[in-house]
């Protein structure tokens, strides 16, 4: 896929012409010139972690890896912004193609509403606005929507009502209370805790120790470094592509993080242990609502025999409780450790909408691409070849030859 450029566009375009219109008008532009209508709709709005200002814009700056970033600004007929959508766009064998930022870096992919926005849009309103956010970019062949919450803080989302079919994989999460230590019980079984609590016995003898949430700038790099070193001995042992490595991924997580003078829209946390980081977390966070994204651990036998990742993830839960905060997710994907610890999942839907011939047929493709990786996803003896061909696919690339021969 190719990068391509835009012009803004000065001119509203309708939500939809008729009688039962939607009072709505949307506009192109880029990422500056919609900050403050952004930010205002992110403060008091429906945002999840992944939509926030903040979070797009490092990822913007970073690691858009040749797409375009555009965003469709819808606003009432009083001039008041209702929804902010911030799409990357490319440009492939002629096909325009649009999606939210962040790709697999976001659990979540939703537009920004102005709170109670949501409530009364209809499938044809989310349809209206999909056309009108295709005209203000300048012409867009097929929206690829992953990942979209159902509803979120108690709104539906619009664009979940469109050609929608659950996701491969959906999120897990957890309710926050006041009270960590009640959040636990509720949280983890009675054998779980017993566990829990017997590896928490191993791993204090074995040294000095702490938990910490990074506040400093010398602890963000030093979190990060461990983060990207134990993440990427992990892919490698399992013999798949580490997106890690990718350079403008690690300028986002620095960015994101308030390194570099940027705002913060990550928290980063870790268990250390004689010194040694041997378990981390990177969260997004937003609104009550702290979002995992990522995690890592040492992969030194000693260590991983007290499950320090486990351990961490229980420390987080309690500095969330106490930080104020009213909800706890893990993140897209199946995972153990997700279902010891969530109570709910999060339903997610994607939606292959084509705005033009040419774009039916990618959708079609799509949407079959994705049915075939839920398939994989469910069925254990497919998804262990599915990593078996990952990693012969690694084994005999040029690089992997390359190093063999050395």
């Amino acid at each position: 896929m190719s990068a391509f450029a835009f012009r803004d566009h000065a001119a509203a375009t309708p939500a939809r012409s008729g009688p039962a219109a939607l009072d709505w008008t949307a506009q192109a532009t880029g990422l500056d010139a919609a900050e403050a209508a952004w930010r205002a709709l992110e403060e008091h709005g429906h945002v999840t972690p992944y939509q926030r200002f903040d979070w797009v814009s490092a990822f913007a700056r970073h690691a858009m890896d040749g797409a375009a970033l555009r965003v469709v600004t819808f606003r009432a007929s009083c001039g008041r912004p209702m929804a902010v959508l911030p799409f990357a766009l490319w440009r492939w064998r002629g096909i325009t193609l649009a999606a939210f930022v962040g790709g697999k870096h976001a659990n979540f992919h939703m537009g920004v509403y102005a709170k109670g926005a949501m409530a009364g849009l209809t499938a044809a309103d989310a349809r209206a606005m999909l056309e009108a956010c295709a005209r203000a970019l300048g012409g867009v062949d097929a929206f690829m929507l992953t990942n979209q919450p159902v509803a979120w803080d108690g709104g539906r989302n619009p664009l979940a009502l469109l050609e929608a079919r659950p996701s491969p994989s959906q999120a897990f999460k957890l309710a926050l209370s006041g009270d960590g230590d009640a959040t636990i019980r509720k949280a983890m079984s009675r054998h779980a805790r017993k566990k829990h609590k017997t590896k928490r016995a191993r791993f204090l003898e074995m040294g000095p120790s702490r938990h910490f949430i990074a506040r400093s700038d010398a602890d963000k790099e030093r979190i990060l470094e461990a983060f990207l070193r134990q993440k990427s001995q992990r892919f490698s042992a399992m013999g798949v592509h580490d997106p890690f490595q990718h350079p403008g991924i690690r300028a986002f997580l620095r960015c994101a993080s308030g390194l570099d003078g940027q705002a913060e829209a990550l928290e980063l946390a870790a268990l250390e242990l004689n010194g040694v980081l041997i378990a981390t977390y990177v969260g997004a966070v937003s609104q009550g609502r702290f979002s995992g994204m990522a995690t890592s651990f040492e992969p030194d036998p000693g260590v991983i025999k007290v499950s320090p990742g486990e351990l961490l993830l229980v420390d987080l839960i309690r500095q969330q409780c106490a930080a104020g905060r009213s909800c706890f997710d893990l993140g897209v994907g199946e995972a153990r450790y997700k279902t010891t610890i969530c109570e709910q999942t999060e339903e997610l839907v994607d939606s292959f909408v084509a705005m033009s011939g040419r774009g039916q047929i990618v959708a079609a493709v799509l949407r079959l691409a994705q049915q075939a990786k839920g398939a994989v996803k469910r069925s254990p003896r497919l998804h262990a070849l599915a990593m078996r061909v990952s990693q012969l696919r690694r084994l005999f690339t040029p690089r992997a030859a390359g190093a063999s021969q050395a």
